[in-house]
């Protein structure tokens, strides 16, 4: 049974811990962002002590790994307690051969004493349609957690906040949004550190408070940047772009990605100027779910005309990374994100 977390509700995961966590022996975990993967984990684990079971397992395999061993110490009985939780790592989500019979044979046959938590990455296609991963699904609860979009952070940091028992004016919250986006476990500790030193719990905090504790520790993939294009914000594309550019980002995936969204939006534009309706578009012109609200909020704000622009421009871009014209891509780059916005 896959599950996506909802994340916009706080207690979304308890009240499937609580409805499931008893029937179900077999839990995995997917995710890529590691703050939340974790967070999702330590609350089955904390729910699993509650439930008496003491004992851990910890395996992280590697090529070496016993699969064969590993699957006959859970068949055998404990000396220290009735119940054991074996904590499973997969961080790379290929447990190889060996481990895929393995992880089979386990949900086929799972031992009654001991439950199984697997942890895994963001499920691609390859893990998705795997015999292991599928044997997990039928067998157990999968736990896909979600990326946290830029529109869902100043809900979740106002989550965060409240839970450290702080509040934050919406500019403070607005500001601390943008030093912390893209680097979650870094949002985390800033409000931790906050917390700590908040002495008037019942002020809300400013724009001031926060500029006195708070470092900027944003952390950019190279696809946020076609992300904030899409969205038509050109002071946020900006920045990141900046930011990816000082991290040493591969410029040839950031055009990549945004030439890819920018192809999909013309392909919903052009199937709703043949009469089909938005929902009908996106579904024709195969929009991931993901991505939906971003290139639905798109369709009503771009023309057409200025996403073929757009598309040309990535073309020039592509021609001044490969030296056929003189000029610097980043600014280039900048120049499309704001002309698109």
């Amino acid at each position: 049974m896959q599950i996506r977390l909802e994340l916009r509700a706080g207690d979304a995961l308890q009240k499937l811990i609580q409805s499931a966590g008893k029937s179900k022996r077999i839990w995995a975990i997917s995710g890529s962002d590691p703050l939340l993967t974790g967070e999702a984990a330590d609350s089955l684990r904390t729910h699993f002590r509650a439930q008496g079971i003491a004992e851990r397992q910890v395996e992280v395999p590697d090529r070496s790994f016993d699969w064969k061993g590993w699957l006959a110490g859970a068949a055998t009985a404990s000396l220290f307690s009735d119940q054991r939780l074996m904590d499973l790592r997969l961080p790379t989500g290929k447990p190889g051969i060996e481990g895929s019979k393995a992880i089979q044979a386990w949900c086929a046959d799972p031992p009654a004493d001991v439950v199984l938590l697997v942890s895994l990455p963001r499920a691609d296609k390859a893990m998705l349609s795997s015999s292991w991963f599928t044997a997990l699904d039928q067998a157990g609860v999968v736990v896909l957690v979600p990326e946290l979009y830029r529109s869902d952070l100043p809900n979740w940091m106002s989550q965060r906040l409240r839970a450290a028992g702080l509040t934050a004016t919406p500019d403070a919250i607005a500001w601390l949004c943008d030093q912390c986006e893209g680097n979650l476990m870094a949002a985390h500790q800033e409000i931790l550190k906050l917390a700590l030193h908040q002495e008037q719990k019942d002020r809300p905090l400013d724009l001031d408070d926060l500029r006195a504790l708070i470092t900027d520790v944003a952390r950019f993939s190279p696809f946020l940047f076609s992300e904030a294009v899409l969205a038509g914000d050109a002071g946020r594309a900006v920045r990141i772009l900046r930011g990816l550019k000082s991290e040493a980002a591969p410029l040839p995936l950031i055009l990549w990605s945004l030439a890819e969204d920018l192809r999909m939006l013309a392909k919903t534009q052009n199937l709703l100027a043949q009469g089909r309706s938005s929902d009908v578009a996106l579904r024709e012109a195969r929009i991931p779910r993901a991505k939906e609200r971003l290139v639905a909020a798109r369709l009503r704000q771009a023309a057409p005309q200025k996403t073929w622009k757009a598309l040309r421009q990535t073309a020039e871009v592509d021609t001044i990374t490969k030296g056929l014209r003189n000029d610097d891509p980043w600014v280039a780059l900048e120049r499309l994100a704001i002309e698109f916005a």
